[in-house]
C-alpha cells in the first residue's frame, strides 16, 4: 500500500547516494553541539519554549487542551493561557519525546533531537520523491542537499516548533505521497500522508492547494486539447458540463475535500477545548484557534502594510532559501526591514528559474510547479504574519524553490552530458551541506550561554519539585534579561500556576501566591527555600504581603539617592525603574504613567518604533503597583535590556494636563562606552573636521558629530546654536523663509554624553534637522556651513 518495495529499491539500489545522504545528515549532529539548552535568537528560543510548555501541559486530566500556562488575573481568578493554533499531532510527538526525562535540560535535548530527526526525515522523503520524479538517485541527492543547506533550513532545523522542521517533515511526507500518486496512481496513500501531515501543522495546506490548482489546470488544458482535436460540434454547453463533471469527480478535488474535512475536524477539536476553558461569554473572540483562522482568511492587513515591501521580503527569503549557507550569504538576525534590492532581484530570478524548470520538465510539470510556489501559496493568506521581519522562519517553506530549480536543471544536464557530471555535482552538494552544517554549528557555539542556562535550568528543576501545582509569584527582575522571557518561564514552571498577568509580573500577586521566586539570594531579608541554587531562588510567600513590600522598599532605598525626584521618587535598581511615594493618596495612584525609553542605538528598538526613536512602556498603577502599606505605595517597571541614554517618565490624567514629569540619564555601561568610543573614533578618522574650535564638528552619515577631548564638566554647559541653511529657501517652514535659515538650537543634554575624558554630541539629520536638512542633503552634502555652529558664550566660528 505505501510502496515500500519500490521506495526501498530507490534507496538501496546503488549504495553510494544513500550513504552520502546519511553522512551529510550526520554532520548536523556531529557539528550541532550540546542540545540541552536554548541557543540562537530570541524568536528561536521563544518558539521552542512555547511549544515545550504546551507539550508539558498536555494531559488527559486537562482534556488534552493546548495551553502554555495557568495564571491568575489581577483579581485573583485563574485562567488558561491558550495556544491552540496548531493541530495536536506535533505537540503529542513532543510530549512522547520528553516524557521519559525529568530535568529541564534533558527534556530540551530530547525535543530538539526530535526536531532534528524530523528535519532529517524531511530530507529523506524529499530525496525519495525527487528520485522517483527524476529517475535518478544522483539528481535527487544533489538537488535535495543543496535545497536543505540554506541558512533558513539549517538555522531552524532543530527548533521545537510546528512552524519549522516538524512542519517541513509533514510537507515532504505529503510531497512524497504526491510523487507516488502521479507515478503509480495511489490516491489512498496520498490522502493518508496528507492527513498525517495535517496532524503536525497547517502549512501543508499550501502544498495541497497548489497541487490541486495546478492539477485542475492541467485537466482543463487536456480537455481543451481533446475538444480541439474532436470533430464533434455538439456545442459549448455540453463541453462545459463535461469539463465541470470531470473536475468535480477528479482525484484532485477529492483530495481537497478529504483534507478540508479532516482539517475542520482538527480545528473543531481545538476550539472545543478552548471553549471549555472559558466560563460564559462569547469566547470565540478570545479563542486562539478562532483568532488564528480569522487572521489567515478574512482579516484585513494592518494600516502600515505595504504590498511592495511584502513582495520584496518574500523574494528576499526565496533567494536566501536557494543559496547554501556555505556560500557568502551570511547575515545577522533579524533580517533587514527593507531587503537589499540586489537580493530581491536574485530571489526573483530564483523563482523564475524554478517556474522555468517546471515548465521545461518533460513529466509531472504540475507537481514541479506546485512545489516551486507552495511557499507563496502560504504567504499570501497569512500576509499579516509573513510581512514581519522577525518571522523570517517562514522562509523554510520556500525550500520548494531550489528543489524545482535544481532538479529539472540536473535532469537536462544528465540528458546532455551523462550521469558523471551529475554524480560529481551530488558529491559536491554533500560536501556543501556538511560545510554549511559546520558553519551553522560554529554560529551557535556559545559556551558561556550554555553554562548559564544549564545552571538556571538546574535551579528551576529544584524549584519545580517544591512548587508543582502551587501558585508562584514571579519577581519582576526574573523576566527582564536575555535568558528568560515569558515563554521560557512558562516552560520552566510548567505545572505551577503563575501569579502574574498577561502584561507581566505585578506586586499585587504576591499576596495570592504560595511561593515567590527571585534572582536575589537572601532577598529582602527573607531566607530562601533553595539555598543551594546558584542563580534563581525560591521563597515562601510571606503571610502578610506588606512585609515583602517593606523589605523591597528598604532594599531599593538602601542603594543610594533616587535618580530623580518629582511626583514620585524614582530609583534605578537591577534593570528596573522603581516609583516610591510616601505618603501616598488615592489621587497619586490615579491616571496613567508614561515611560519613554530612548536607546543609545535606535536599531535596538523594535522595527515599528525606530522612526519615532524611543520605546513607550506606559502603564497604570493598578497593573504593576503595590497596595498601600504603611501609608506608602510603590511600583516597579522592568526596563529593556538594551543600552539606554535617556528615560522620560511622568503621570497624566487622560484629557487633562500632565501631573508631573521627570527625566533620567542612566549611568553609562561598558557596552555604552564602547559604542560611543566607536562613533567618536570613526568621526575623527573620517578626515578633517568641518569646524575646529572648542568642539570639533564632523559630518558623517547625515549627522553632525561634535567631539571634544579632554572634556571638563563646564564644557557641557551653555546653549549650543545650530543654523541650517537649505539649498532651497522654499524648503523652510513658512515662518523661517524671511530669515533664510532654520534655528535648531539645543542643550548638551539629552543628546550629549561624557565618557572618560571625552564628550560628544550626535545630531542626526533624520531626527533633528527636519525637512530643511534633508532637502539640503543632495545639493550641499547635508548642510551649508557658514557661521552656523556654536555654543552660547563658547564657540565663535
Amino acid at each position: 500500500m505505501f510502496a515500500f518495495r519500490s521506495d526501498w529499491a530507490v534507496w538501496a539500489r546503488g549504495r553510494l547516494p544513500p550513504a552520502l545522504l546519511i553522512l551529510a545528515l550526520a554532520s548536523l549532529f556531529a557539528f550541532g553541539g550540546d542540545m540541552g539548552y536554548f541557543k540562537r535568537s530570541a524568536v528561536h528560543s521563544e518558539n521552542s519554549a512555547k511549544n515545550l510548555a504546551i507539550a508539558m501541559n498536555l494531559s488527559p486530566s486537562e482534556g488534552f487542551r493546548l495551553f502554555k500556562a495557568r495564571r491568575l488575573n489581577l483579581d485573583g481568578s485563574p485562567y488558561y493561557v491558550l495556544y491552540g493554533r496548531f493541530p495536536i499531532g506535533g505537540t503529542a510527538l513532543i510530549k512522547l519525546a520528553i516524557s521519559p526525562f525529568e530535568t529541564l535540560s534533558a527534556k530540551m535535548a530530547a525535543a530538539r533531537t526530535l526536531a532534528a530527526l524530523m528535519f532529517c526525515g524531511a530530507v529523506i522523503f524529499a530525496y525519495l520523491a525527487v528520485a522517483r520524479l527524476a529517475g535518478s538517485r544522483w539528481i535527487a541527492l544533489a538537488a535535495v542537499l543543496i535545497a536543505f543547506s540554506s541558512y533558513y533550513a539549517l538555522y531552524y532545523s532543530d527548533e521545537v516548533s510546528n512552524e519549522s522542521a516538524m512542519d517541513i517533515f509533514g510537507i515532504m511526507l505529503a510531497f512524497h505521497g504526491m510523487a507516488v500518486f502521479v507515478q503509480d496512481g495511489r490516491f489512498r496513500q496520498l490522502a493518508l500522508k496528507a492527513c498525517a501531515a495535517l496532524l503536525i501543522g497547517w502549512h501543508v495546506y499550501a502544498l495541497i492547494l497548489s497541487f490541486i490548482v495546478f492539477g485542475l489546470a492541467r485537466e482543463v488544458v487536456k480537455h481543451m486539447r481533446r475538444r480541439s482535436d474532436s470533430s464533434d460540434d455538439s456545442g459549448a454547453r455540453k463541453s462545459v458540463i463535461s469539463l465541470t463533471a470531470a473536475l468535480v469527480l477528479s482525484r484532485h478535488a477529492a483530495l481537497g475535500a478529504i483534507t478540508a474535512l479532516f482539517g475542520i475536524a482538527l480545528l473543531g477539536a481545538n476550539l472545543a477545548g478552548e471553549l471549555r476553558a472559558y466560563e460564559g461569554g462569547d469566547s470565540r473572540e478570545r479563542a486562539p484557534s478562532w483568532q488564528s483562522a480569522l487572521r489567515r482568511t478574512v482579516e484585513a492587513p494592518p494600516p502600515d502594510w505595504d504590498l511592495r515591501l511584502f513582495a520584496s521580503r518574500q523574494l528576499f527569503r526565496a533567494g536566501g532559501a536557494a543559496l547554501p549557507y556555505a556560500l557568502p550569504w551570511k547575515r545577522g538576525y533579524p533580517e533587514p526591514v527593507s531587503p537589499p534590492a540586489l537580493w530581491v532581484v536574485f530571489g526573483g530570478l530564483a523563482v523564475c528559474g524554478a517556474l522555468a524548470g517546471a515548465a521545461l520538465a518533460r513529466r509531472h510539470r504540475a507537481l514541479w510547479a506546485a512545489l516551486a510556489l507552495f511557499g507563496f501559496f502560504w504567504a499570501i493568506p497569512v500576509r499579516n504574519n509573513t510581512f514581519s521581519e522577525w518571522r523570517d522562519f517562514e522562509a523554510v517553506f520556500y525550500v520548494g524553490v531550489p528543489l524545482a530549480l535544481f532538479a529539472p536543471a540536473l535532469i537536462r544536464m544528465r540528458e546532455r552530458w551523462g550521469v558523471r557530471p551529475v554524480a560529481a555535482a551530488a558529491i559536491g552538494a554533500a560536501a556543501v551541506f556538511a560545510i554549511s552544517a559546520f558553519q551553522m554549528g560554529r554560529l551557535d557555539e556559545d559556551a558561556q550561554i550554555a553554562e548559564t542556562q544549564r545552571a538556571e535550568m538546574a535551579d528551576y528543576d529544584v524549584i519545580r519539585e517544591k512548587t508543582r501545582g502551587e501558585v508562584v509569584a514571579v519577581s519582576p527582575e526574573i523576566t527582564g534579561g536575555e535568558l528568560v522571557n515569558s515563554d521560557i518561564l512558562e516552560y520552566y514552571l510548567a505545572g505551577s500556576v503563575l501569579a502574574e498577568s498577561e502584561r507581566g509580573p505585578t506586586y499585587p500577586q504576591i499576596g495570592r501566591a504560595d511561593f515567590v521566586i527571585s534572582r536575589h539570594r537572601d532577598y529582602n531579608g527573607f531566607t530562601p527555600l533553595t539555598p543551594e541554587n546558584r542563580r534563581v531562588f525560591l521563597y515562601a510567600a510571606p503571610p502578610d504581603p506588606s512585609d515583602w513590600h517593606r523589605a523591597e522598599r528598604r532594599r531599593v532605598e538602601s542603594g543610594g539617592e533616587p535618580a530623580a525626584r518629582s511626583g514620585f521618587d524614582l530609583y534605578l535598581r537591577g534593570g528596573s525603574l522603581h516609583y516610591i511615594k510616601d505618603p501616598c493618596a488615592e489621587e497619586d495612584r490615579a491616571g496613567r504613567f508614561f515611560l519613554s525609553v530612548h536607546p543609545i542605538r535606535v536599531d535596538d528598538l523594535p522595527a515599528e518604533r525606530r522612526e519615532i526613536g524611543h520605546d513607550n512602556l506606559n502603564t497604570e498603577f493598578a497593573e504593576r503597583g503595590t497596595p498601600v502599606f504603611d501609608g506608602a505605595c510603590m511600583m516597579k517597571r522592568p526596563l529593556p535590556d538594551y543600552p539606554i541614554r535617556l528615560i522620560e517618565t511622568g503621570q497624566w490624567q487622560p484629557g487633562e494636563d500632565e501631573i508631573w514629569r521627570a527625566a533620567i540619564i542612566p549611568p553609562l555601561s561598558k557596552r555604552s562606552v564602547r559604542y560611543y568610543n566607536a562613533i567618536y573614533e570613526s568621526a575623527r578618522a573620517s578626515g578633517e573636521p568641518l569646524i575646529r574650535s572648542d568642539f570639533d564638528v564632523h559630518m558623517q552619515d547625515g549627522a553632525l558629530i561634535y567631539t571634544r577631548e579632554p572634556c571638563a564638566e563646564d564644557d557641557a554647559l551653555g546653549r549650543f546654536f545650530l543654523s541650517v541653511h537649505p539649498a532651497n529657501v522654499a524648503d523652510l517652514p513658512a515662518h523661517r523663509r524671511a530669515l533664510g535659515h532654520d534655528g535648531l538650537n539645543f542643550d548638551f543634554s539629552p543628546d550629549g554624553v561624557v565618557f572618560g575624558d571625552r564628550c560628544m554630541i550626535r545630531r542626526d539629520s533624520n531626527r533633528h534637522f527636519g525637512q530643511a536638512g534633508r532637502c539640503a542633503g543632495g545639493a550641499a552634502g547635508g548642510l551649508r556651513i557658514g557661521a552656523v555652529v556654536g555654543a552660547a558664550g563658547g564657540i565663535r566660528v
